[in-house]
């Protein structure tokens, strides 16, 4: 057992000079620069700026990846992945996923959580005019612990997805496919922090 614990705390300091490393490279990047920019070399300067927000994102992805919840019980998780793009590249932005599957059947979840992208305009837009969420089939406006979200079931298709956006720039989605209960996608959103995913993407 101590030895075990040993191991973890190892473990853990990597990670933390890990993390230190990577951040003193994003204030190298930052400090070149600055300094390329006072020399007047614009372009150059741009570059160099646009490579540390790239390796900051990098940062907030990762973070967000831990965030993503441990699957219910009864549910196997596979591993999350994260990853942080450009605007204009796929939408751009960080985001970070995990997927889910009911052992012994073929109910299947997935937990995203993207931030900072344009395809968050389509979901503020539903939220902000409730005709027309209630012009889509099997759509509705719903409150999930305290925010404005956005529900899509169908029974017929044992199909269906939440949306909620925290602050206007974070977009949090469950999604279902062969589910019989949408109740499991309010489980799956209930295990994530919110607070967490904020705290993430505030610095």
């Amino acid at each position: 057992m101590r030895k075990t614990g040993v191991v973890l705390l190892a473990a853990a300091l990597v990670l933390v000079w890990a993390q230190a490393a990577f951040a003193d490279e994003i204030s190298d990047t930052i400090e070149s620069g600055k300094k390329l920019y006072q020399e007047g070399k614009y372009s150059e300067a741009s570059s160099e700026l646009q490579f540390a927000v790239g390796q900051i994102q990098n940062l907030q992805a990762e973070q967000l990846k831990q965030l993503l919840p441990d699957p219910l019980p009864g549910w196997t998780a596979e591993e999350a992945s994260a990853s942080a793009a450009a605007m204009g590249l796929f939408g751009g932005g960080v985001t970070a996923s995990r997927a889910y599957r009911k052992e012994g059947a073929k109910e299947y979840i997935e937990i995203e959580i993207l931030s900072e992208s344009p395809l968050l305009q389509t979901v503020l837009m539903f939220l902000t005019n409730p005709m027309m969420a209630s012009a889509q089939p099997d759509t509705k406006l719903v409150r999930i612990k305290g925010e404005k979200g956005l529900e899509k079931f169908s029974a017929q298709d044992e199909d269906g997805e939440l949306s909620v956006v925290l602050d206007g720039k974070t977009l949090v989605t469950v999604r279902g496919s062969r589910i019989t209960d949408k109740d499991i996608l309010y489980d799956y959103v209930d295990a994530v922090d919110f607070e967490q995913v904020r705290k993430a993407l505030a610095g």
